[in-house]
């Protein structure tokens, strides 16, 4: 898997996009993003995508169909793993602290998470 810098937000928009479409045309993908780009602002994209491996292409007839070469979850992954050391000192523990100070998450919420993923429930401090 690449191992560099994460996806821009634009370049992981089009990453959905194939992702959720399996493969598709430069044109396909234009139609599936959330706004307006010019079309060779997706193709220069999609050549930046293939150079660092998110992104293959085949070429049928004269249109190329690009198609994810990485997976989801894999990416995901990779972008939470990078996050956690850049800014969480490599700690989930503090990022998920800082979610419940920051409001985006509850108690109550982590222990659904933690319910639905079939993982002990956590455990709760001493005071």
């Amino acid at each position: 898997m690449p191992d560099q810098e994460p996806l821009s937000e634009r370049k992981a928009q089009i990453m959905r996009a194939l992702w959720e479409l399996g493969e598709a045309t430069a044109d396909q993908i234009r139609a599936a993003l959330p706004d307006d780009l010019h079309d060779s602002t997706v193709r220069t994209l999609l050549r930046q995508l293939e150079k660092k491996g998110f992104a293959g292409h085949e070429v049928r007839g004269r249109t190329f169909v690009y198609k994810p070469l990485l997976e989801r979850e894999n990416v995901r992954s990779q972008a939470v793993s990078g996050l956690l050391r850049r800014f969480f000192g490599g700690s989930a523990r503090v990022l998920v602290q800082h979610l419940i100070r920051d409001e985006h998450l509850d108690l109550d919420e982590i222990r659904q998470l933690v319910a639905e993923s079939g993982r002990k429930q956590p455990r709760r401090r001493q005071k």
